[in-house]
Protein backbone atom coordinates (compact mmCIF):
# COMPACT_ATOMS: atom_id res chain seq x y z
CA UNK A 1 0.00 0.00 0.00
CA UNK A 2 1.38 3.40 -0.99
CA UNK A 3 2.28 5.55 1.97
CA UNK A 4 0.83 8.88 0.89
CA UNK A 5 -2.37 7.37 -0.42
CA UNK A 6 -2.80 5.67 2.94
CA UNK A 7 -2.13 8.89 4.82
CA UNK A 8 -4.58 10.76 2.63
CA UNK A 9 -7.30 8.20 3.24
CA UNK A 10 -7.01 8.88 6.96
CA UNK A 11 -6.78 12.64 6.47
CA UNK A 12 -9.88 12.71 4.28
CA UNK A 13 -11.97 10.58 6.65
CA UNK A 14 -10.80 11.53 10.12
CA UNK A 15 -13.09 14.52 10.59
CA UNK A 16 -15.70 13.64 13.24
CA UNK A 17 -19.39 13.64 12.35
CA UNK A 18 -21.73 16.12 13.99
CA UNK A 19 -24.07 13.31 15.03
CA UNK A 20 -21.58 11.15 16.92
CA UNK A 21 -18.70 13.52 17.63
CA UNK A 22 -16.17 10.94 16.41
CA UNK A 23 -14.63 9.29 13.38
CA UNK A 24 -13.41 5.71 13.73
CA UNK A 25 -11.03 4.68 10.95
CA UNK A 26 -9.67 1.13 10.48
CA UNK A 27 -6.19 1.51 9.09
CA UNK A 28 -3.04 -0.46 8.38
CA UNK A 29 0.20 1.43 8.95
CA UNK A 30 2.48 1.63 5.89
CA UNK A 31 5.99 0.25 5.99
CA UNK A 32 7.54 3.65 5.23
CA UNK A 33 6.64 6.48 7.62
CA UNK A 34 5.14 9.64 6.15
CA UNK A 35 6.46 13.09 6.94
CA UNK A 36 5.69 13.87 10.60
CA UNK A 37 2.35 15.66 10.73
CA UNK A 38 -0.40 17.11 12.93
CA UNK A 39 -4.15 16.50 12.87
CA UNK A 40 -6.90 19.00 13.58
CA UNK A 41 -8.35 16.43 15.97
CA UNK A 42 -7.33 14.44 19.03
CA UNK A 43 -6.40 10.85 18.29
CA UNK A 44 -6.37 7.44 19.97
CA UNK A 45 -4.81 4.49 18.13
CA UNK A 46 -5.92 0.99 19.18
CA UNK A 47 -3.67 -1.73 17.75
CA UNK A 48 -5.49 -4.82 16.48
CA UNK A 49 -2.72 -6.95 14.98
CA UNK A 50 0.88 -6.98 13.79
CA UNK A 51 3.65 -4.72 15.04
CA UNK A 52 4.35 -1.06 14.36
CA UNK A 53 6.09 1.98 15.72
CA UNK A 54 4.99 5.55 16.50
CA UNK A 55 7.51 8.38 16.31
CA UNK A 56 7.17 11.65 18.20
CA UNK A 57 9.71 14.46 18.29
CA UNK A 58 11.88 12.99 21.04
CA UNK A 59 10.35 9.56 21.56
CA UNK A 60 9.30 6.41 19.78
CA UNK A 61 7.09 3.51 20.86
CA UNK A 62 6.77 -0.01 19.51
CA UNK A 63 3.12 -1.10 19.45
CA UNK A 64 1.54 -4.55 19.41
CA UNK A 65 -2.04 -5.89 19.65
CA UNK A 66 -4.00 -4.32 22.48
CA UNK A 67 -1.73 -1.28 22.86
CA UNK A 68 -3.12 2.24 22.84
CA UNK A 69 -1.32 5.38 21.62
CA UNK A 70 -2.59 8.80 22.73
CA UNK A 71 -1.92 11.76 20.40
CA UNK A 72 -2.91 15.40 20.82
CA UNK A 73 -3.43 17.79 17.92
CA UNK A 74 -0.33 19.95 18.36
CA UNK A 75 2.41 17.32 18.54
CA UNK A 76 4.03 16.20 15.31
CA UNK A 77 4.11 12.42 14.87
CA UNK A 78 4.38 9.64 12.33
CA UNK A 79 4.12 5.84 12.33
CA UNK A 80 4.84 2.69 10.35
CA UNK A 81 4.46 -1.09 10.29
CA UNK A 82 7.45 -3.34 10.73
CA UNK A 83 8.13 -5.27 7.53
CA UNK A 84 6.51 -8.67 7.70
CA UNK A 85 4.43 -7.58 10.73
CA UNK A 86 1.68 -5.51 9.09
CA UNK A 87 0.16 -3.36 11.81
CA UNK A 88 -3.64 -2.97 11.66
CA UNK A 89 -5.40 -0.49 13.95
CA UNK A 90 -8.53 1.43 14.75
CA UNK A 91 -7.94 5.19 14.84
CA UNK A 92 -10.42 7.17 16.93
CA UNK A 93 -10.56 10.89 16.05
CA UNK A 94 -12.58 13.56 17.87
CA UNK A 95 -12.56 17.30 18.47
CA UNK A 96 -11.39 18.75 21.77
CA UNK A 97 -14.57 20.83 21.83
CA UNK A 98 -16.69 17.66 22.05
CA UNK A 99 -15.02 16.76 25.33
CA UNK A 100 -15.01 20.33 26.62
CA UNK A 101 -18.79 20.45 26.30
CA UNK A 102 -19.08 17.80 29.01
CA UNK A 103 -16.07 18.46 31.24
CA UNK A 104 -12.86 20.20 30.19
CA UNK A 105 -10.99 18.17 32.83
CA UNK A 106 -11.34 15.17 30.49
CA UNK A 107 -8.82 16.84 28.19
CA UNK A 108 -6.07 16.20 30.73
CA UNK A 109 -4.58 13.23 28.82
CA UNK A 110 -4.30 15.41 25.70
CA UNK A 111 -2.90 18.56 27.34
CA UNK A 112 0.44 17.41 28.61
CA UNK A 113 4.03 18.19 29.31
CA UNK A 114 5.69 16.36 26.40
CA UNK A 115 8.84 15.80 28.45
CA UNK A 116 6.92 13.73 31.02
CA UNK A 117 4.08 12.19 29.06
CA UNK A 118 3.98 8.50 28.05
CA UNK A 119 1.96 8.16 24.83
CA UNK A 120 1.69 4.36 24.84
CA UNK A 121 -0.54 2.34 27.19
CA UNK A 122 0.52 -1.34 27.04
CA UNK A 123 -2.17 -3.79 26.03
CA UNK A 124 -1.62 -6.01 29.05
CA UNK A 125 -2.89 -3.28 31.39
CA UNK A 126 -6.56 -3.60 32.42
CA UNK A 127 -7.31 -0.03 31.33
CA UNK A 128 -6.08 -0.73 27.79
CA UNK A 129 -8.25 -3.83 27.63
CA UNK A 130 -11.30 -1.93 28.89
CA UNK A 131 -10.80 0.94 26.45
CA UNK A 132 -10.21 -1.54 23.62
CA UNK A 133 -13.61 -3.12 24.31
CA UNK A 134 -15.26 0.31 24.36
CA UNK A 135 -13.70 1.22 21.01
CA UNK A 136 -14.91 -2.06 19.51
CA UNK A 137 -18.38 -1.42 20.92
CA UNK A 138 -18.24 2.02 19.33
CA UNK A 139 -17.35 0.40 16.00
CA UNK A 140 -20.42 -1.86 16.25
CA UNK A 141 -22.71 1.07 17.01
CA UNK A 142 -21.35 3.04 14.08
CA UNK A 143 -21.83 0.06 11.76
CA UNK A 144 -25.38 -0.80 12.87
CA UNK A 145 -26.68 2.77 13.29
CA UNK A 146 -29.57 1.75 15.52
CA UNK A 147 -31.85 4.35 17.16
CA UNK A 148 -29.95 6.75 19.46
CA UNK A 149 -26.60 5.39 18.27
CA UNK A 150 -25.13 8.90 18.09
CA UNK A 151 -25.78 9.58 21.75
CA UNK A 152 -24.50 6.15 22.72
CA UNK A 153 -21.27 6.67 20.74
CA UNK A 154 -20.69 10.00 22.49
CA UNK A 155 -21.25 8.33 25.86
CA UNK A 156 -18.63 5.72 24.95
CA UNK A 157 -16.22 8.54 24.03
CA UNK A 158 -16.81 10.23 27.39
CA UNK A 159 -16.27 6.90 29.15
CA UNK A 160 -12.98 6.37 27.30
CA UNK A 161 -11.73 9.88 28.12
CA UNK A 162 -12.74 9.47 31.76
CA UNK A 163 -10.67 6.29 32.02
CA UNK A 164 -7.73 8.04 30.37
CA UNK A 165 -8.00 10.98 32.78
CA UNK A 166 -7.85 8.55 35.69
CA UNK A 167 -4.89 6.66 34.19
CA UNK A 168 -2.87 9.82 33.51
CA UNK A 169 -3.78 11.59 36.75
CA UNK A 170 -0.26 11.38 38.20
CA UNK A 171 1.48 12.41 34.95
CA UNK A 172 -0.75 15.43 34.33
CA UNK A 173 -1.53 16.58 37.87
CA UNK A 174 -0.40 20.14 38.53
CA UNK A 175 0.90 20.69 34.99
CA UNK A 176 -2.09 20.54 32.70
CA UNK A 177 -4.18 23.56 33.78
CA UNK A 178 -1.54 26.21 32.95
CA UNK A 179 -0.82 24.39 29.70
CA UNK A 180 -4.55 24.14 28.89
CA UNK A 181 -4.86 27.92 28.93
CA UNK A 182 -1.90 28.27 26.58
CA UNK A 183 -3.22 25.46 24.37
CA UNK A 184 -6.64 27.13 24.05
CA UNK A 185 -4.97 30.37 22.93
CA UNK A 186 -2.69 28.65 20.43
CA UNK A 187 -5.63 26.76 18.90
CA UNK A 188 -7.00 30.06 17.59
CA UNK A 189 -3.67 30.73 15.90
CA UNK A 190 -3.48 27.25 14.40
CA UNK A 191 -7.00 27.59 13.03
CA UNK A 192 -5.97 30.82 11.35
CA UNK A 193 -2.87 29.23 9.82
CA UNK A 194 -4.85 26.24 8.53
CA UNK A 195 -7.38 28.57 6.91
CA UNK A 196 -4.86 30.97 5.37
CA UNK A 197 -1.70 28.96 4.64
CA UNK A 198 -2.29 29.39 0.89
CA UNK A 199 -1.83 33.14 1.35
CA UNK A 200 1.22 35.17 2.27
CA UNK A 201 0.73 35.17 6.03
CA UNK A 202 3.06 36.40 8.74
CA UNK A 203 3.44 36.00 12.46
CA UNK A 204 1.70 39.34 12.97
CA UNK A 205 -1.45 37.95 11.30
CA UNK A 206 -1.46 34.89 13.52
CA UNK A 207 -0.78 36.96 16.63
CA UNK A 208 -3.80 39.12 15.79
CA UNK A 209 -5.98 36.00 15.59
CA UNK A 210 -4.67 35.03 19.05
CA UNK A 211 -5.14 38.57 20.45
CA UNK A 212 -1.46 38.66 21.41
CA UNK A 213 1.64 40.62 20.51
CA UNK A 214 3.84 38.97 17.86
CA UNK A 215 6.61 38.27 20.37
CA UNK A 216 4.20 36.62 22.81
CA UNK A 217 2.55 34.62 20.01
CA UNK A 218 5.97 33.42 18.80
CA UNK A 219 6.93 32.26 22.28
CA UNK A 220 3.58 30.58 22.98
CA UNK A 221 3.48 28.67 19.68
CA UNK A 222 6.99 27.35 20.27
CA UNK A 223 6.15 26.36 23.85
CA UNK A 224 2.90 24.55 23.03
CA UNK A 225 3.84 23.09 19.64
CA UNK A 226 7.49 22.38 20.31
CA UNK A 227 8.00 23.96 16.87
CA UNK A 228 8.41 27.49 15.58
CA UNK A 229 5.61 29.22 13.65
CA UNK A 230 7.57 29.08 10.40
CA UNK A 231 8.27 25.36 10.83
CA UNK A 232 4.59 24.59 11.37
CA UNK A 233 3.57 26.67 8.37
CA UNK A 234 6.19 25.07 6.14
CA UNK A 235 5.13 21.52 7.04
CA UNK A 236 1.49 22.42 6.41
CA UNK A 237 2.31 23.79 2.95
CA UNK A 238 4.47 20.82 1.96
CA UNK A 239 1.79 18.35 3.10
CA UNK A 240 -0.77 20.24 1.01
CA UNK A 241 1.59 20.03 -1.97
CA UNK A 242 1.93 16.28 -1.46
CA UNK A 243 -1.85 15.90 -1.63
CA UNK A 244 -2.13 17.90 -4.84
CA UNK A 245 0.80 16.11 -6.47
CA UNK A 246 -0.77 12.71 -5.79
CA UNK A 247 -4.45 13.46 -6.28
CA UNK A 248 -4.52 15.97 -9.16
CA UNK A 249 -2.99 16.68 -12.54
CA UNK A 250 -2.20 20.30 -11.65
CA UNK A 251 1.12 21.58 -13.02
CA UNK A 252 3.78 21.84 -10.36
CA UNK A 253 3.98 25.60 -10.85
CA UNK A 254 0.27 25.90 -9.97
CA UNK A 255 0.68 23.64 -6.96
CA UNK A 256 3.49 25.86 -5.75
CA UNK A 257 1.22 28.90 -5.87
CA UNK A 258 -1.80 27.03 -4.48
CA UNK A 259 0.15 25.99 -1.39
CA UNK A 260 1.41 29.43 -0.48
CA UNK A 261 5.01 29.32 -1.71
CA UNK A 262 6.27 32.66 -2.97
CA UNK A 263 8.49 31.21 -5.69
CA UNK A 264 9.14 27.96 -7.49
CA UNK A 265 12.72 27.90 -6.23
CA UNK A 266 11.66 28.09 -2.57
CA UNK A 267 9.02 25.40 -3.17
CA UNK A 268 11.53 22.99 -4.73
CA UNK A 269 14.11 23.70 -2.03
CA UNK A 270 11.78 23.24 0.95
CA UNK A 271 9.99 20.24 -0.57
CA UNK A 272 13.26 18.44 -1.19
CA UNK A 273 14.51 19.30 2.31
CA UNK A 274 11.47 17.68 3.96
CA UNK A 275 10.61 14.86 1.54
CA UNK A 276 14.14 13.99 0.37
CA UNK A 277 13.18 14.05 -3.30
CA UNK A 278 11.92 16.51 -5.91
CA UNK A 279 8.20 17.18 -6.41
CA UNK A 280 8.34 15.58 -9.86
CA UNK A 281 9.97 12.35 -8.69
CA UNK A 282 7.53 12.23 -5.79
CA UNK A 283 4.57 12.57 -8.15
CA UNK A 284 5.93 9.82 -10.41
CA UNK A 285 6.31 7.46 -7.45
CA UNK A 286 2.97 8.00 -5.75
CA UNK A 287 0.34 9.29 -8.19
CA UNK A 288 -1.79 6.70 -10.03
CA UNK A 289 -0.62 8.04 -13.38
CA UNK A 290 3.01 7.84 -12.31
CA UNK A 291 2.69 4.23 -11.18
CA UNK A 292 1.19 3.24 -14.54
CA UNK A 293 4.13 4.59 -16.54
Amino acid sequence: MDIILSVEAIRNHHLPSAETGVSLVPWTLPTIPEIPHWHDTLEICYCLSGKGVFYFKNREYDIEPGDLVIVNNVERHTSKSYRGRTCSNLFLFFQASTIEQLDFHLLRPFIYDRERFTHRIPGQLPIAQEIGKLIQQMQEELAERRPAYGTLVKSLLFHICSLLARHYDAETDGTWKPFYSKYATVRAGLAYIQSHYRESIHLEDVARAMSLSPSRARHLIAEVMGERFKTYLLHLRVQAAQRLLVQTDMPIEDICEQCGFQSASSFYREFRKLVNETPLSYKKRFSPAGRDT
